[in-house]
């Protein structure tokens, strides 16, 4: 193959490939999109061999059953008819339980319980000041203990979803020596510590508002949300990110109703076939070493067509077109979810 665009592409297409052929369309588009992406580092190491072809996977797992997906997906069949803002904040406090569900202990789940009573509501911060690179993060948990076993954390955290108005806190964080994140758990009076902001306008018709947060806590071992170590978040984004997906084509779905977005016929076919896949994939039972992938490439085919409308002008109003490229960067970036795809194949094809 000498088409750089179609060897790079193919990271994302391939994993979209046990669906149906994808549109010439969003084949282009998303072969286009992996081309920008290229670095330094790819331009100057890689050995341009070809992909590996996809193997059959040997292990396969049952994904776990929740009731919250049930509720999810009525939720998400009725952003067709409303939008996402109504519906928004319930999908993610949704998607937290769930999150929870899989790596809280019971202690921590009945903890979780008691404040939801009260109408105390989590909140998830991940994006750190520090850059995507964890290495470089300014939210650190100390190492050692102090005398009353208690650790300090630094907390430098932005765009956090209503970060300005924090309930319970569940907060990934770096430790010293340590090659992966940690997720924490604050209780309500350790964010109320937490300096809050508001940053920059509402999105969604001003139903959604992002948030800074910046302080220092003391924290306690009990306090780790680590039920079910690293496999438990990528089981967690294989049942979000495609319910996440499915409520951005039907919010475009929406914006055409409304007269707010140029509908044709290959836009429509893109967003037929980004639900299809998301359906197909939602609709196996199992948990397989492509699973991840699959998500990942999705999320991307979702980013790039978003991108696209946004650049060929088919949205009408400002504010649609920022909703839509904020959403690029939610769940997973383009930039992040090629890279994680590349890096894994790349060890695989040296």
């Amino acid at each position: 193959m000498n088409d750089l665009s179609q060897l790079f592409g193919g990271f994302i297409t391939e994993p979209l490939a046990g669906y149906k052929a994808l549109p010439e369309s969003l084949d282009s588009m998303i072969n286009q999109a992996c081309l920008s992406l290229l670095d330094s580092e790819i331009l100057i190491e890689d050995d341009f061999s070809q992909r590996l072809p996809l193997s059959v996977a040997k292990v396969k797992q049952p994904l776990p059953k929740f009731e919250q997906t049930f509720v999810i997906d009525e939720l998400t069949k009725a952003i067709k008819e409303t939008g996402f803002g109504p519906h928004f904040h319930q999908i993610i406090g949704l998607f937290g339980s769930i999150m929870l569900n899989l790596t809280a202990t019971e202690a921590q789940q009945a903890q979780v319980d008691a404040w939801l009573e009260k109408d105390i509501f989590g909140h998830f911060l991940m994006t750190d000041a520090g850059g995507p690179s964890l290495a470089n993060w300014s939210t650190e948990l100390s190492v050692s203990p102090d005398e009353t076993g208690m650790h300090q954390l630094k907390v430098n955290k932005k765009w956090g979803i209503e970060a300005h108005d924090l309930g319970f806190v569940m907060l990934v964080v770096k430790q010293s020596g340590k090659p992966y994140p940690i997720t924490l758990m604050l209780t309500p009076e350790q964010s109320k510590a937490l300096k809050q902001d508001k940053v920059g306008r509402a999105y969604l018709d001003g139903v959604l508002q992002l948030g800074n947060v910046v302080g220092e806590v003391k924290v306690s071992p009990d306090q780790i949300l680590k039920k079910g170590g690293m496999a438990s978040v990528n089981r967690f984004l294989t049942l979000v990110r495609p319910r996440f997906v499915k409520a951005l084509m039907h919010h475009l779905l929406w914006l055409d109703k409304e007269n707010r977005l140029d509908m044709d016929a290959e836009l429509k076919t893109n967003i037929d076939f980004i639900l299809g896949f998301a359906d197909h994939f939602l609709a196996q039972p199992d948990f397989s070493i492509h699973s991840v992938d699959q998500v990942l490439a999705l999320k991307f085919a979702s980013n790039e067509l978003l991108a696209n409308l946004v650049a060929s002008n088919k949205v009408k109003s400002f504010a649609d077109q920022r909703d839509l490229l904020g959403f690029t960067k939610m769940e997973g970036s383009s930039y992040r979810c090629f890279f994680e795809i590349y890096a894994k194949q790349k060890r695989a094809r040296r």
